[in-house]
């Protein structure tokens, strides 16, 4: 359920506001990503407040870590911002990689044993503080064709 992928989730740690939508965001294991929040604020309504400035300046990080939240009452979780700032640095085959540990219920160890690599590793792919190797994508779709089998 919801706990569970929250143990894996990195959580925010900081937030400092960019000239425009852009942020600069830290995670409590220290990567740090600068994401462009244009795309939320000109689509959907619950962001279109911070079109103001003084507005996106707003932005904190709460509940712990696990939000970033701004006093219009918009906010995002922190998987979803690292999974925005990953997209944005071309790294959508560690989304992917998230989607499939996720859709197995694997944990950082079961993925590990599952793939053959170190828990380390995987959490790196996880968090895209290292790309994904081509083989590791076939492994993960070899893995979703068994389970369908």
């Amino acid at each position: 359920g919801k706990q569970m992928s929250k143990s894996k989730a990195p959580r925010l740690d900081s937030v400092h506001t960019l000239s425009g939508t852009r942020l600069a965001v830290v995670y409590t294991h220290g990567r740090q990503s600068v994401l462009d929040l244009s795309a939320l604020v000109n689509e959907l309504a619950a962001f279109a407040p911070l079109k103001d400035p003084d507005q996106f300046a707003t932005a904190q990080v709460t509940d712990w870590g696990w939000t970033l939240e701004w006093e219009c009452g918009a906010s995002l979780d922190s998987d979803r911002v690292l999974e925005m700032a990953m997209e944005q640095a071309g790294l959508r085959a560690n989304i992917e990689f998230r989607h499939w540990q996720d859709r197995h219920h694997f944990t950082l160890s079961t993925a590990a044993d599952v793939l053959g690599l170190t828990r380390r590793t995987v959490s790196r792919y996880r968090t895209g503080s290292r790309p994904i190797p081509k083989v590791v994508g076939l492994a993960c779709r070899a893995i979703d064709m068994g389970a369908r089998a």
